[in-house]
């Protein structure tokens, strides 16, 4: 048995802790002992053989309960047992009924009883292991109903607790490509590298095929929570072999922390999967923590509404501005117009959040116009000013494109202020486009008949049709960020982008690739012959006069250290 039946002893008074171990020993089992609570706790982060604690109720630094309620919370498959005297018969009515402890036994006690009882503990730790490791056949994975109850137990017990939300991206094509069973293995093996890279006091489960949650004592600020991801998920960054095929896996991740973000499990697990899912938005942190403007399910969702029918009056809307660098000239060739919301009590409101808010309630359509208006604004008074001209690019929704007139009124903000249609460049999703391709074609038309430039967003994220490229009247394909940040892990992903490359320079087309954030990539898009690229390498979305010290430091490109300087420069604006 060894190994397999470690028993840890904790109690205050040596003389007990020494008949105990004479008792156990002899039974078959291997004892570690403690004489307090907090000694009890480091011996179980270091001892992970042990399966069962059986301890004295009344201690000096903390009782029997208090230490099982925290092992319940870091050591969940380690059972408990209590083992003292009658006076505290009224206490362990309450332990048992909370669930934190397996069973109670009194002083003095007897010795076929309360080995059969730790025999019985054992076996539940065997019974609760089968359980738990059910999910993929991994060993230490829950499943959902286990997790939730794990979850729970630790809430009910006012503990604070972080849950960070794990979502395997694109999993979808893995089954579709691998085959539902090659598949199985892989999240077998997601799951087992994740498991061995988590921290000792926490718990990971399964939540649905592709989405795991970790569960853990809140004990981290917002820094080392991304730290903690970000090391848990490192070794994703090395391509996985299944079935003889490489593959480079990646995750949205985000997290809540109870009470704050959640009082219940099931609020706190749906908090914390928003956050992941906002990750996968532009401009958001890489593993965000839940914010209540994330929900669109709140309860404050209607009052979020009528406070975006006021924001433009009370200027709480903005326009930045992030560059698209050239890799020929190393200058700023362009700019993504993008908006941003800061509202009084909830603060910088996601653009994920409020840009569907507005697409529902018709009001995309006036804060459309004056995004156009704000931005043309701008870039004629820089003209004005002398400084280095570009193309400034616009975003217009599915709901926008949809609306009567819509060149027409666009022709009519343009003229006002005194910009060239020249000058303006319409970022528009494929998605859109392959719904109703007919339409799509005679929109495009007529903003190119007004002399304004097309740009093809988000390439490879939807329909990612190359037979229609042919007929779009587009300028420019966007190259999406999920390309990028596999083009350094992936020769497969690197022949694509290079054939994408390729294929739109012979249709006419220039390239540019987003989410550009290393050096890696940025060698690696220059080598491919990309034309512009766009990311945090060179700057984040800035404001308008920020964006304007940019346009003075240029050339950006072949200067080492330049961008950074130039950051540092503009951030300090």
């Amino acid at each position: 048995m060894g190994a397999q039946k470690t028993l840890l002893l904790v109690d205050d008074d040596r003389k007990i802790i020494s008949a105990l171990k004479r008792l156990f020993r002899h039974a078959g089992y291997q004892i570690v002992s403690a004489q307090s609570g907090a000694e009890a706790l480091d011996i179980l982060q270091t001892h992970p053989e042990i399966k069962a604690v059986l301890t004295d109720f009344r201690m000096p630094d903390m009782t029997g309960g208090v230490l099982l309620a925290h092992v319940k919370q870091r050591f969940p498959h380690v059972v408990g047992i209590i083992l003292s005297g009658h006076a505290d018969l009224e206490a362990a009515i309450d332990i048992l009924n909370s669930g934190t402890a397996y069973k109670f036994l009194t002083k003095p006690w007897d010795k076929s009883l309360l080995i059969e009882t730790v025999d019985q503990a054992f076996e539940h730790y065997r019974t609760q292991k089968e359980q738990h490791s059910a999910p993929l056949g991994v060993d230490q994975l829950l499943s959902r109903s286990k997790l939730l109850l794990s979850l729970h137990e630790w809430i009910g017990h006012a503990l604070p607790v972080s849950a960070f939300y794990l979502d395997v991206n694109n999993f979808r094509s893995y089954n579709d490509s691998l085959g539902y069973e090659l598949a199985d293995q892989l999240l077998s093996s997601i799951a087992r590298e994740l498991i061995q890279n988590k921290p000792a006091d926490s718990v990971l489960g399964q939540m649905s095929g592709d989405e795991f949650v970790l569960i853990m004592p809140a004990s981290y600020s917002q820094e080392d929570s991304e730290r903690l991801i970000q090391r848990l998920l490192q070794p994703f960054e090395e391509l996985i072999i299944i079935g003889g095929r490489e593959l480079h896996i990646s995750f949205s991740a985000g997290y809540g922390i109870s009470p704050e973000d959640g009082t219940t499990p099931e609020l706190l697990l749906r908090n914390a999967q928003i956050a992941a899912n906002h990750s996968k938005q532009p401009g958001f942190i890489r593993f965000p923590r839940y914010q209540a403007s994330m929900n669109l399910k709140s309860s404050e969702l209607m009052g979020l509404q009528s406070d975006l029918h006021r924001a433009l009056e009370r200027n709480q809307l903005s326009v930045v501005y992030q560059p698209k660098v050239s890799l020929i000239t190393g200058c700023i060739v362009g700019a993504e117009s993008l908006l941003r919301w800061k509202h009084d009590l909830l603060g910088m409101v996601a653009p994920s959040v409020f840009i569907p808010l507005a697409e529902s309630n018709g009001l995309i359509d006036s804060i459309g116009e004056w995004v156009l208006s704000t931005a043309s604004t701008q870039i004629n008074a820089w003209e004005k000013e002398g400084l280095p001209s570009f193309l400034l690019s616009i975003n217009l929704s599915g709901r926008q494109l949809q609306r009567e007139n819509l060149t027409k009124k666009i022709d009519h903000i343009l003229r006002s202020s005194g910009v060239s249609p020249t000058q303006i460049e319409f970022e528009i999703t494929e998605t859109f486009l392959m719904q109703d391709i007919d339409s799509s074609l005679k929109l495009l038309h007529e903003m190119k008949g007004l002399g304004i430039k097309l740009a093809l967003d988000d390439f490879g994220t939807g329909y990612s049709s190359l037979n229609y490229l042919s007929r779009l009247p587009i300028d420019t394909l966007k190259v999406d960020q999920s390309f990028v940040k596999e083009l350094t892990k992936s020769k497969e992903r690197v022949n694509l982008v290079k054939h994408v490359i390729q294929m739109s320079h012979d249709l006419g087309m220039s390239v540019v690739a987003e989410g550009v954030e290393t050096q890696a990539e940025f060698d690696m898009l220059r080598q491919l012959n990309c034309d512009e690229i766009q990311g945090y390498f060179f700057s984040p979305p800035v404001s308008a006069e920020q964006f304007r010290i940019l346009l003075e430091n240029q050339p950006l490109v072949g200067m080492d250290y330049q961008h950074q300087k130039i950051r540092s420069r503009a951030g300090n604006n």
